[in-house]
Parts: structure tokens; sequence; C-alpha cells
């Protein structure tokens, strides 16, 4: 008897402990880290975003585009690591795009796509 409540008992702690992970994962791709680039462009946010979004959905299909404030947020979404971000806010002469690599384990691909539409 003793055994069958010790294993009852550890189930649930376990299961805590599994769903406390999840969510502090989760609240980890929630928001960018520190931005690995940024660069300035000519092209207004939405031009910008409109250039980036195409070449980042043929390398990750997922990612998706939502507005913040005076520009937009580029999100390519990742299933084992933090989500790569691309943030095109105003600027003086057009708008800033910062880009937050997600980890060591995404390609340069994104943040190319993102190179390639500046000018």
């Amino acid at each position: 008897m003793q055994r069958i409540l010790t294993g009852q008992l550890q189930m649930p702690t376990f299961r805590i402990l599994i769903v406390s992970a999840l969510v502090a994962s989760l609240a980890g791709c929630a928001t960018p880290g520190n931005p690995t680039a940024s660069k300035l462009t000519q092209k207004t946010p939405q031009e910008y975003a409109a250039c980036v979004l195409p070449k980042w959905q043929a390398v990750a299909p997922q990612a998706t585009q939502k507005s913040i404030a005076h520009g937009y947020r580029l999100t390519a979404s990742s299933a084992v690591a933090s989500d790569d971000v691309l943030d095109v806010v105003d600027s003086r002469e057009g708008s800033r795009a910062t880009f937050y690599k997600g980890s060591f384990l995404s390609g340069d691909k994104l943040r190319q796509a993102a190179k390639e539409c500046l000018d």
C-alpha cells in the first residue's frame, strides 16, 4: 500500500514540473532577446515587411507578421528553440529593421532574406 501512495504522489509532482518547464519555454519565445543586427532602410515599414515576409515563409512556412507600435514584427517560430524575430519600425528616413536570432540552431537564411530587402 505504501508503494501505491508514493507512486500516486510522485506523478502529480512530475506533471507539475513538466507543465512548469513548458510554460517557461513558451514565455522565452514570446519576447526577443538581444538584437543580433540592426539596419536602416529607405523603405517604409510596410514596404520592407512586404518584401521580407514571403522570403521568410519560403524558408519557414509558419512565419507570421503582426502590427506593433510604429511598424511590424515578423516571427519565424521554432519548435525546439527561441523564435527568430524581425522588428521593423518607423525611422527618420524610412525604417529600422532589428533582427533577433532565435538560437544557434536556426540558419542564416532568415537574416540573409531580411538583408536582401534592405535596398
